[in-house]
């Protein structure tokens, strides 16, 4: 007999797997259950039904990467270098676990709405945010609009990951840093050098 960790486990990883081949909508629970080797009652002993599951994974791969973007913006830099960690670090988030980051990325929009609230630095786009309006406040950024800042620094990521998924960009976003983070910083209007110092 399997172990219940081993089988929950095991579940979470094909359901992601199927998520990011397939689609959300296109996956069933017997399709999860007959990857991850088990039956479907097995699933439904660790989540009441099929949304529990996506809303869970949804839930804590999203807290885990902005714990992970409130670790490196908590670093004690200047907004520059601060924000080249951060990207950096998601960058290394899409090489760690691509199939999480995928799935995160294309059920973002259906998961969202539906997430519990998280404490704000379980959220990167709201740890994002707070990293931007300081740095603003604090004149290290001219003055503007931290939620267009923000937009426009999301989808630099964003976007570069969804052309990966589907084949636009044959490099991971691992590959990119550099590139991706110079583009980052051309739209704080600074200079890369300025991260440096």
């Amino acid at each position: 007999m399997r172990n219940a960790p081993d089988t929950r486990a095991r579940i979470r990883r094909e359901a992601l797997a199927l998520f990011v081949a397939r689609g959300v909508d296109a996956v069933s629970v017997r399709d999860i259950a007959a990857a991850a080797g088990c039956t479907p009652s097995s699933l439904y002993t660790h989540w009441p039904s099929l949304a529990a599951l996506i809303g869970e994974l949804f839930a804590e791969g999203y807290a885990a990467y902005g714990r992970a973007l409130a670790e490196a913006a908590a670093r004690p830099l200047p907004f520059l270098a601060r924000l080249e960690a951060m990207i950096r670090r998601i960058c290394a988030l899409h090489a760690e676990d691509r199939i999480l980051f995928e799935f995160l990325l294309l059920s973002q929009h259906r998961a969202l709405h539906a997430a519990p609230p998280v404490e704000p630095d379980a959220n990167p786009i709201e740890v994002l945010h707070r990293t931007v309006a300081a740095a603003i406040a604090a004149g290290e950024l001219p003055p503007g609009d931290p939620a267009l800042l923000t937009a426009a620094l999301v989808g630099v990521v964003v976007q570069a990951a969804t052309f990966a998924h589907y084949g636009r960009i044959a490099r991971g976003l691992d590959a990119m840093a550099d590139e991706i983070v110079a583009l980052c910083l051309r739209l704080t209007a600074a200079q890369h050098e300025g991260a440096r110092r």
